[in-house]
């Protein structure tokens, strides 16, 4: 037989060989998972929130490369559930984003996902359903490459961060809208003036230029939380060894809430950003976004257990994971953020997280893999992606046509509506592409709150500065006032949602379907199920010995139906009806009508009304208005918080009538109230808020 034929025959074979030794290495890998309610008690009270398989978080998928999942999901709750498989790569009907990508679970229903591991990692999974997530709907994912791990250690586990809330997510998200500052009281970050004297120039500095240039009193969280978790425990214990290299795979599974993490140990040793290899860093503490994941690397030197404190950013608690045996050694305590010593600039922002700057830590050496050991240096505090670089090229392709899209993140804090371009994801949805391009994101962040955007179905480079080896993510967080530039190759097909991962942002407008041209698959019933503007209901009555005045609202995104009444016990009144329409975060234009009965003769008077509210320096409100027999009015006022407890509210218009009181906040929806009206003079009495 030829040379030439043996060769090609043995060519075949091998090829031959591999392919059914792939074959036989890959596996069919079943999970079954059911979604239920479950009791929980995190916090001393009894509460019902949503597990699977009887656990929050749920059970941790593992599977190699190269197998194939079949994951059958039972939902017996008595509404719709989802499961999205959060920085996968995977089939677009599999992704599990409901009428986007895949059907919703239907109530008292099974669905099937089934799709391949493509790629190592650490990765996590949640419902895309409403505020499911931040109910207990979340769980991990741990995909083994073919010939093992990169960095072998003793022991490997999963640590899942989150927050949590005895409040119905739905109540929480409703107190949020009524009053971005709802939980200020709770969190004891009330930006009061007399807490802004106590801190000195600085401070009533930053104070006055903010309120100059129309921004409210910073803070660095909407919400206020019962609990912080750690795989579903305040405090949490993993076993280890003296001696042994243990690998953490931190997943940051909150609703709304960043994460500072630090090891009581040496520093640890980052190997990986969401999924991803990456050069090795020694960091001390670590800022974890929602929706990312980080794999770190750590030693326990002695029969101690060493803590793994992860602090809420905002400073208003943590949870903690001993790891080891024996007496326990604690991470530094982190002290709260001094909100009042921190402007709007993004140069203070830079210095409120000064520590960043790497330091060297020369007596901190670590047993680690020599690489490691290459430098000699340890970041004091990884909060951004600037030294994180890939192992690999991660250069898009060549030659192919290029797409830029400007992104600007934009909100409305005073209204909680969130957008991008200005444009909640009601108002504008798509951002078309074209399979084949290279796709560069520009993200513009234009309010004071980070946003942690995330993609599905696609790694995107971060351009950090570190060329051809910028990192792949899957979710990027962009700081207030920053702007971060990601880019991506248009690979896949139909449509992937894009979205701020802080789910209360997310559920408020700032989101897009990112769309290929030739394959979309959104229709009107897409857009009628995903983009549902929700109204929202509030009420601020007051009874006073001379009086009943209040306010009743109901309000969407960009609508609001106002009521506003004076009434005393003369059978007086005057009532306000509108129909309020934003514009900007500034101005919303009004028409209605004004009753009003007053006077000896009683007689009720109505007339019809134009206006526009427009807010002013220093966060006065005005309201010029125009009635149907050709009357101006023009009116200013505003609130103070003068303590923690006591608001100064005041009003004045040109017809002579003016308005200030003081009320003292017992609880969020109780208030003790003193004023005077220039109409029905001075009172006392009770305040409701609901």
């Amino acid at each position: 037989m030829p040379i030439k034929k043996i060769k090609k025959i043995g060519f075949f074979l091998s090829l031959f060989l591999l392919l059914f030794t792939t074959l036989l290495s890959a596996k069919t890998v079943k999970y079954n998972l059911k979604i239920h309610e479950k009791n929980v008690n995190f916090t001393g009270k009894n509460i019902i929130a949503l597990g699977i398989n009887n656990q929050i978080p749920a059970p941790t998928i593992e599977a190699t490369v190269g197998d194939t999942l079949e994951i059958t999901v039972e939902n017996t709750l008595d509404e719709d559930s989802s499961i999205h498989w959060h920085g996968l790569l995977l089939p677009n009907d599999q992704d599990g984003v409901p009428y986007l990508t895949t059907q919703p679970i239907k109530a008292h229903s099974i669905f099937k996902y089934k799709f391949k591991a493509r790629h190592s990692g650490t990765y996590w999974y949640h419902s895309h359903s409403g505020l499911q997530e931040q109910r207990g709907l979340y769980g991990s994912i741990v995909f083994h490459p073919k010939g093992g791990e990169r960095h072998v250690a003793h022991q490997d586990h999963v640590v899942v961060l989150s927050d949590w809330n005895d409040e119905n997510p739905n109540q929480v998200l409703a107190n949020i809208k009524k009053d971005g500052d709802w939980y200020a009281l709770k969190k004891d970050s009330v930006q009061s003036w007399d807490r802004v004297l106590a801190n000195g120039a600085q401070a009533i500095e930053n104070r006055l230029n903010t309120s100059w240039t129309r921004m409210g009193p910073m803070d660095l969280s909407d919400v206020g939380y019962d609990a912080f978790l750690s795989n579903g425990k305040k405090e949490n214990a993993l076993a280890a060894k003296p001696g042994q290299l243990v690998k953490l795979r931190l997943i940051n599974a909150g609703t709304s809430t960043y994460f500072n993490v630090e090891f009581a140990g040496d520093p640890m040793l980052v190997i990986a950003s969401d999924g991803v290899d990456i050069e090795p860093l020694n960091v001390k503490r670590l800022r974890i976004s929602m929706a990312e994941t980080y794999d770190v690397l750590v030693k326990i030197p002695d029969n101690r257990s060493y803590e793994l404190r992860a602090t809420a950013q905002d400073g208003t608690g943590y949870s903690s994971t001993f790891i080891g045996s024996g007496h326990k050694v604690f991470a530094p305590d982190i002290p709260r953020p001094n909100l009042f010593l921190i402007n709007h600039s993004m140069h203070d922002m830079k210095k409120m997280d000064s520590s960043m700057k790497e330091m060297d830590h020369s007596q901190h050496k670590m047993m680690m893999p020599k690489m490691s050991q290459k430098k000699n240096k340890t970041i004091a505090y990884l909060s951004n992606y600037k030294n994180i670089k890939s192992l690999s090229n991660t250069s898009l392709p060549k030659g192919v046509p290029e797409r830029v899209v400007n992104l600007e993140l934009t909100g409305n804090m005073e209204r909680y509506v969130w957008s991008i371009n200005n444009k909640t994801l009601k108002e504008e949805d798509t951002i078309f592409i074209r399979k084949g391009e290279n796709v560069k994101f520009i993200l513009i962040n234009k309010t004071m709150m980070n946003h942690p955007m995330h993609l599905h179905g696609h790694f995107f480079r971060v351009l950090n500065g570190q060329g051809e080896k910028s990192p792949l993510k899957h979710t990027v967080n962009v700081a207030p006032m920053e702007t971060i530039e990601i880019e991506f190759e248009a690979n896949e097909e139909k449509d992937w949602f894009f979205h701020c991962h802080n789910l209360y942002h997310m559920k408020n407008g700032m989101a897009r379907f990112v769309s290929y041209e030739d394959s979309t698959q959104v229709t009107d019933f897409t857009r009628k199920m995903l983009t549902q503007d929700h109204w929202y209901y509030g009420a601020d009555v007051s009874a006073l010995s001379q009086m009943i005045m209040g306010r009743l609202r109901a309000s969407n995104s960009r609508n609001a139906f106002v009521a506003e009444f004076d009434y005393n016990y003369k059978k007086e009144y005057d009532v306000d009806l509108m129909y309020e329409r934003n514009f900007t975060r500034f101005l919303d234009v009004y028409v209605g009508a004004n009753i009003e009965r007053a006077g000896s003769n009683k007689k009720q008077e109505g007339t019809a009304i134009i206006g526009v509210h427009y807010i002013l320096p220093f966060l006065i409100e005005s309201d010029l208005r125009l009635d149907s027999k050709g009357k101006v009015r023009f009116g200013l006022g505003s609130t103070l918080q003068l303590t923690s407890r006591v608001k100064f509210d005041w009003v004045w218009n040109t017809n002579k009538e003016h308005r200030f009181g003081l009320s003292y906040e017992m609880t969020k929806n109780a208030l003790l109230t003193i004023g005077y009206d220039s109409d029905f003079k001075w009172g006392a009495g009770l305040r409701a808020v609901f």
